[in-house]
C-alpha cells in the first residue's frame, strides 16, 4: 500500500498579499522595480511580440488547421502589458483562421491595474481599438481568475 502523503500547504512566498507590480515609467515604457527589467522591448515591443510570440509559435498556420467548433488555447505565464494578447487577437481579427475560437490564458504574479495598463498601451495607437474594448472589461485585479469575452464570444481571456 503506498505510503499516505502529508496535505499540500502553500508555499511563504505565495501566501503574500503584495500584487502591486511596483512600476517606474521611462519614456513611457514600464519598468519593473521588482525585477529591474522593462516589460517588453525598448526598440519596438510591438514588433517583438509579433515576430517572437506570433510567428515563431506559427499561429497563423495552425490556426488555419482548426476545425469548425474546435478552440485554440494559449497559455502563457506573465500576462504583463497584455501586448501578446492584443498581438494575436489582433492577428486572429486580420487574418482569421477558417473556423474556430481562441482561448488565450494567462497567469500575472503582479498585474497591472487598469490605469497602468492604459498608460503602457498608449505606446500603441494602431492597437487601440482593441485596448479600448480589453480596459473596458478588465476587472479591479487583486487575485482570483477573472473571464472576458470578446468578438461575440470568439476570443476568451482568462
Amino acid at each position: 500500500m503506498p505510503e499516505k502523503q502529508p496535505p499540500l500547504t502553500p508555499s511563504p512566498s505565495l501566501q503574500t498579499t503584495d500584487f502591486d507590480p511596483r512600476l517606474d515609467w521611462d519614456q513611457g515604457q514600464p519598468l519593473s522595480q521588482r525585477f529591474n527589467d522593462y516589460y517588453f522591448s525598448r526598440a519596438n515591443g510591438l514588433e517583438e511580440s509579433r515576430y517572437v510570440f506570433l510567428q515563431h509559435n506559427q499561429l497563423q498556420q495552425r490556426w488555419q488547421a482548426l476545425q469548425q467548433g474546435e478552440t485554440f488555447i494559449i497559455a502563457e505565464t506573465g500576462f504583463g502589458t497584455a501586448l501578446n494578447f492584443l498581438c494575436c487577437w489582433q492577428r486572429w481579427i486580420q487574418q482569421p483562421p477558417n473556423a474556430g475560437r481562441l482561448h488565450f490564458i494567462s497567469i500575472e504574479r503582479y498585474p497591472l491595474n487598469r490605469q497602468q495598463l492604459q498608460q503602457a498601451l498608449a505606446l500603441w495607437p494602431e492597437l487601440d481599438h482593441l485596448a479600448l474594448e480589453l480596459l473596458s472589461q478588465y476587472p479591479d485585479i487583486s487575485q482570483g481568475s477573472h473571464r472576458l469575452h470578446f468578438d461575440q464570444g470568439r476570443v476568451r481571456l482568462t
